[in-house]
């Protein structure tokens, strides 16, 4: 079976060259770079040592039988298990339009298009993806973590939409925008993708647009993700890690 995969990266920002250098030399040449900001709360940013804006998010495709390899390496050569430097989770692309746009994605591995690919029906891990208004993001993340979610990234965009896209619900697609990523259990997915349409949905002023996608597999989320046996340390909330935990995406 063959497959694709999108490995994302949200690491520090002063990583952000060495990080560049490890992953061309792990053969990943195509890739995308984002300032971002991470969107736990100051108390949480602040016993980590980390800024709202010291973040850089990478986008890259390879195949995925590289990929478990790939994030072994983030560890052992990159340290990413390591508090305050970052997180890294792998997606599974569905499709790309054309085999030039394969191989211009691909940079050089080796992958033959002509295999039929088959996704698994269900992943462990989600991406939750929440376009709201520029100055939305405490809303939407206060909503995310009552729901369970234990911190975020945001990116800051604006849409492109045409003439005719424009107005969507009441609201401006080509706005400023802010983009948040939240990494969650698949189980929790459901509960806080309601509790953000709830608080912050798209008839609220947050006029917040969220779809998920599937997470293959991940890296340095052990403050992102409780695992089904870790229990809640007395005196402690939801959105504070345990000690040597890896910092808040």
């Amino acid at each position: 079976m063959n497959k694709l995969s999108l490995l994302t990266l949200i690491i520090p920002q002063e990583r952000e060259l060495g990080w560049q250098e490890f992953l061309q030399t792990a053969q990943l040449n195509v890739l995308f770079s984002f300032p971002c900001a991470g969107a736990a709360d100051s108390s949480l940013l602040s016993a980590l040592g980390l800024s709202a804006a010291d973040k850089t998010l990478f986008f890259g495709v390879t195949p995925t039988r590289r990929v478990h390899r790939l994030m072994t390496r983030f560890m052992t050569d990159m340290g990413i298990n390591l508090p305050q430097s970052g997180v890294a989770i792998s997606i599974p692309v569905t499709s790309i339009s054309g085999k030039t746009s394969l191989e211009a994605l691909l940079g050089g591995q080796k992958f033959d298009v002509n295999e039929v690919n088959k996704m698994p029906e269900s992943y462990p891990y989600a991406l939750l993806v929440a376009i709201c208004e520029g100055g939305s993001t405490d809303n939407v993340m206060d909503a995310a973590r009552t729901a369970g979610a234990r911190g975020g990234t945001v990116v800051h965009a604006k849409g492109t939409a045409g003439e005719l896209a424009k107005k969507f619900m009441g609201m401006s697609l080509a706005n400023e925008k802010e983009v948040i990523l939240i990494i969650c259990r698949e189980e929790d997915r459901r509960t806080i993708m309601q509790g953000i349409m709830d608080k912050a949905g798209i008839d609220t002023p947050a006029h917040t647009i969220l779809f998920t996608l599937p997470v293959e597999e991940t890296a340095g989320l052990r403050s992102l993700i409780r695992t089904e046996n870790e229990e809640e340390p007395e005196g402690e909330t939801a959105g504070t890690p345990d000690a040597g935990a890896a910092p808040e995406a």
